[in-house]
């Protein structure tokens, strides 16, 4: 029996993210009880002249689907900041709750700098956001919104597929990646070279990498494409070295987080974010080819040192997450996910 006035949902939780992926999301559905939702592509492809089609579109489409679960709260991720927009009409149509899920680069990216206003417009009237990093919940406590530091979850190594490393190769290291505009691509491509006898392997679209960077690749760099999660984390499980490189002063690597979870030696970019968040266990380099080779070498040379650091980082990072969502569960309400309706969550 439901408590007189409570609104029976039929999914207590849903997480949206435009996208075709997210496995933030899909964790921070689970820690919720609810599901996760991926909204991508669409009639109108990713063109930038076809780009407000393919927003409407996926608005369309995250309403049908919210109608359908019926939940009680609903968590979106931005960027893009149409999708907390479209999420936010429908919760306030609907009497629902709203939070979003900022990701790194919602207020300080090129791309999407440009909707800051919008965005402080949309979290003052939001449950809650949730930010990865401690400058992002300064700013948006500052804009008088709900503020909460959720750092990434941690995979496990029952998550990740066995992944045999190619017959020939002695190193391998694992540069993590999508290719995108805060990454130091020709940088990282070029470290290749100073290592021949280390195997690069490089995730993402490949199709994103300038022709003129690829072909001049060594032979010993290898780019992977887009892989499904579960061969992703193969990969780091299987990679002498896990490697993350950005530009972004803001960024929080997601592949930082996994490589941790799995126990493996890390290297990333010296940003300041990273190495507050990492500094116990991963080294640190900089944009620079030959600095970025220099940083494997090390790390490879103390491997086993480094997976160490990251078997003892994981208990810290784990306890920051679960601290944050036992706080995320009581902002939206003991009612989100009572035992008698935890049966119809998935």
């Amino acid at each position: 029996m439901a408590r007189p006035g409570t609104h029976m949902s039929k999914v207590p939780v849903t997480a949206v993210a435009w996208a075709r992926f997210q496995p933030r999301t899909v964790a921070l559905a689970s820690a919720l009880e609810g599901r996760a939702r991926f909204v991508s592509g669409g009639i109108a492809g990713t063109a930038l002249a076809t780009r407000p089609l393919s927003y409407l579109s996926n608005s369309v489409r995250t309403w049908r689907l919210l109608s359908r679960d019926d939940p009680h709260t609903v968590v979106v991720i931005t960027p893009p900041v149409f999708a907390p927009l479209a999420v936010s009409l429908w919760c306030a149509l609907h009497g629902r709750k709203l939070v979003v899920d900022c990701h790194t680069g919602a207020f300080h990216s090129g791309k999407w700098a440009w909707a800051r206003p919008i965005h402080r417009w949309l979290l003052r009237r939001a449950k809650v956001a949730l930010l990865h990093t401690e400058d992002a919940e300064a700013l948006v406590t500052g804009w008088g919104a709900r503020a909460l530091l959720l750092p990434d979850d941690l995979p496990d190594v029952e998550e990740a597929d066995d992944v045999q490393p190619p017959s020939g190769a002695s190193r391998r290291v694992l540069v993590a990646g999508s290719f995108d505009g805060n990454e130091p691509v020709a940088e990282a491509i070029a470290a290749a070279a100073h290592l021949p006898d280390v195997e690069f392997r490089y995730t993402g679209d490949s199709g994103l990498v300038p022709s003129k960077v690829r072909a001049e690749a060594s032979p010993n760099a290898v780019f992977t494409g887009y892989l499904p999660y579960r061969v992703f984390l193969g990969e780091l499980q299987s990679a002498d070295v896990v490697a993350c490189f950005s530009t972004d002063p803001q960024i929080m690597n997601r592949a930082a987080f996994e490589a941790v979870g799995l126990g493996r030696p890390l290297v990333l970019s010296d940003l300041a974010g990273l190495r507050a968040r990492f500094g116990s266990a991963a080294l640190f380099c900089a944009n620079d080819p030959a600095a970025m080779a220099q940083a494997v070498a090390a790390a490879i040379e103390a491997r086993s040192e480094l997976a160490a650091r990251s078997v003892a980082l994981q208990a810290t990072l784990r306890m920051h997450r679960d601290q944050a969502v036992l706080k995320l569960r009581e902002i939206i309400g003991e009612e989100v996910v009572p035992k008698w309706r935890r049966r119809v969550a998935s």
